[in-house]
């Protein structure tokens, strides 16, 4: 990284204290960082850890200058030194793991109608099939699949192995990890004669700008509409989204969550890790489903959910109904007990 500190004070939009001409090679956590490497704290209370660091550029918050009066190294104060310090990452990002470079691998088979844009790297063993749309600087990654009239969008990345099936649409800047299947048919039968019958998925996904999908996650296309992932959301490992489902714009979707077809949520909704989501149920915005919730009805904006036992469905809806009223149970007992001399 050929940084220096007072390259990492202006990204910082910080005041620095000590060596501005330090080169910065690397980033490190604050008790492995060595004398050209930048870390940060984020808690002034915790400023006697930094004593004891090597670091030769901490990021810090403003305002503590006394906390950090005997640190040795490069001081940066800043409103947020965790962001500041994430800025520096990409930075280090861009050095480490940079993008491959733009061409199409002599193994990867691109449709004739194909349309490809400028500076877009197409991978080993990749296809891209007729019709598909590939908009500039996409990267495209080894044995990845883009099906017929399928569109990626500008400087989207595409991880090897992802798919994105027949008229399925991702956003600019999008980022599709390893595995990610977008399109597969969504989960639809009819049993009119005793067997299941499938009933046919016309539809497609289409995945907004900026959306991030974790490895191995899979989203269904609609039976006849589109199955939509808003923009700016960021989706875990190992997620299941079935067809019709309706993703509100910076949700965050975490890993083994399963949400079933046509749910509704609204926007910056947070879904927690294997919590399941009933068919057809709508989430109301800024609302928090805790991990290994189920719900099962819809859901008001601004709510914070957690917790679901399995028990025989009757059973189970008679704890539910009961469960609403037991603050008003504890209150009539507590009265009976009162009277009976019992406390």
């Amino acid at each position: 990284m050929k940084l220096t500190a007072s390259d990492i004070a202006r990204l910082a939009e910080g005041t620095l204290r000590g060596d501005g001409a330090l080169h910065i090679s690397g980033a490190a956590q604050l008790d492995k960082a060595g004398p050209s490497d930048l870390s940060f704290l984020a808690d002034p209370a915790l400023a006697a850890a930094a004593s004891g660091s090597k670091a030769g550029c901490l990021l810090v918050p403003t305002g503590s200058d006394e906390q950090f009066k005997d640190f040795t190294g490069t001081l940066i104060f800043t409103k947020n030194p965790k962001y500041a310090f994430m800025l520096a990452l990409r930075l280090v990002e861009k050095e480490k793991r940079p993008l491959p470079a733009p061409g199409v691998h002599p193994s990867a088979v691109v449709a004739a109608s194909a349309l490809v844009g400028k500076e877009v790297h197409i991978g080993p063993l990749a296809v891209i099939e007729d019709g598909a749309e590939i908009s500039d600087k996409a990267v495209i990654g080894a044995q990845c699949y883009v099906g017929r009239n399928a569109k990626v969008g500008r400087e989207a990345r595409l991880y090897p192995g992802v798919k994105i099936m027949d008229g399925c649409e991702i956003g600019a800047e999008a980022i599709l990890h390893a595995g990610v299947v977008i399109g597969s048919d969504g989960y639809g039968y009819l049993s009119p004669r005793g067997a299941h019958e499938k009933i046919p998925q016309l539809g497609r996904v289409v995945v907004e700008g900026r959306v991030e999908i974790g490895a191995n996650t899979t989203i269904d296309r609609a039976a006849l509409d589109i199955t939509l992932i808003g923009g700016g959301t960021k989706i875990d490992n190992l997620v299941h989204i079935a067809h019709n489902v309706k993703v509100g714009k910076h949700c965050l979707i975490m890993a083994e969550a399963g949400i079933a077809g046509s749910v509704v949520l609204g926007d910056n909704v947070i879904i927690g890790g294997q919590a399941a989501i009933s068919d057809h149920v709508t989430i109301g915005e800024n609302s928090v489903v805790m991990g290994k919730t189920g719900v099962m009805s819809n859901l008001p904006a601004n709510q914070i959910v957690f917790g679901h036992l399995a028990r025989p469905r009757l059973l189970a809806m008679k704890i539910e109904a009961l469960l609403g009223k037991l603050p008003e149970m504890h209150k009539a007992i507590h009265k009976i007990q009162k009277k009976l001399g019992m406390q």
